[in-house]
């Protein structure tokens, strides 16, 4: 546990000086979470929170951090989970882990 606090807190650091220079004033002000985007949408990661540590370290990990571009691609049938494509990677996130992923629109 003490090691993915660790890994959370480094992150972190590096996610608040990446932050500073990525972001334009126009999408920090536009700012949703990513489970309120609609299919196709492109968005940029703001910010990225979670009630789990683990979780948290996991999203980060896969390369969720703010500054990255991503398209929402699809939804399950029943909305739950999301697939998303963060660079080249395919990632399937539940909609409760999406509303902690803070995105600005028009990037």
């Amino acid at each position: 546990m003490l090691i993915i606090l660790n890994c959370i807190n480094q992150v972190e650091l590096a996610m608040k000086q990446h932050t500073a220079t990525s972001l334009t004033p126009h999408e920090q002000r536009e700012v949703r979470t990513l489970d309120q985007l609609v299919n196709r949408q492109k968005v940029r990661v703001v910010h990225v929170k979670s009630e789990s540590p683990e979780v948290q370290a996991r999203l980060l990990t896969l390369g969720l951090y703010p500054g990255v571009r991503v398209e929402v691609l699809r939804r399950a049938p029943l909305g739950d989970p999301l697939q998303v494509r963060s660079g080249s990677t395919l990632l399937s996130i539940r909609l409760h882990e999406a509303r902690g992923i803070e995105v600005g629109l028009n990037s």
